[in-house]
């Protein structure tokens, strides 16, 4: 029992550094996947500005394979969920692959498939998540725009 609860610990541990870690560094470095306009040069220098058409590579991943609309999510909310499912994922790997196996290269051999099915499977359930919530919200404006033209 001792040995379980050390190594819940860890996770804990792990995950709680790494959420602040990811959280902190996504909102204050701007790790973003810019869109640069091509009028916005000066001295001959392409210039980034925060602007709302900056999204995180994350976001453009779920845009991509659901064809979610960026516009219609909080950033703000957005970044929260994808650094607890990045540090999640992470902290998975690592405490699967650390305590399961003892051969180093099957270790890492499972912590890229791991790694890469966790990320696949949380991606994908917020994906779906994205796209149940821009499903009610246009019924939602449909059946409001109907009220409106019985009164």
């Amino acid at each position: 029992m001792s040995r379980a609860l050390s190594i819940i610990i860890e996770y804990l541990i792990v995950f709680i550094i790494l959420f602040l870690l990811m959280y902190f560094v996504f909102t204050t470095s701007g790790m973003k996947n810019k869109k640069v306009n091509k009028n916005n040069k000066k001295n001959g220098k392409k210039k980034n500005k925060n602007s709302d058409d900056d999204v995180p590579l994350e976001l453009v991943y779920l845009t991509g394979i659901y064809g979610i609309d960026p516009k219609n999510i909080n950033k703000k909310v957005f970044r929260f969920v994808y650094s607890v499912i990045n540090s999640f994922v992470i902290s998975t790997t690592y405490i699967i692959s650390v305590y399961l196996v003892k051969n180093v290269i099957l270790k890492v051999c499972i912590a890229v498939v791991v790694l890469i099915l966790l990320i696949i499977a949380c991606y994908g359930l917020l994906g779906r998540y994205y796209i149940y919530k821009e499903d009610n919200l246009k019924e939602d404006n449909l059946m409001n725009q109907e009220d409106g033209k019985d009164v």
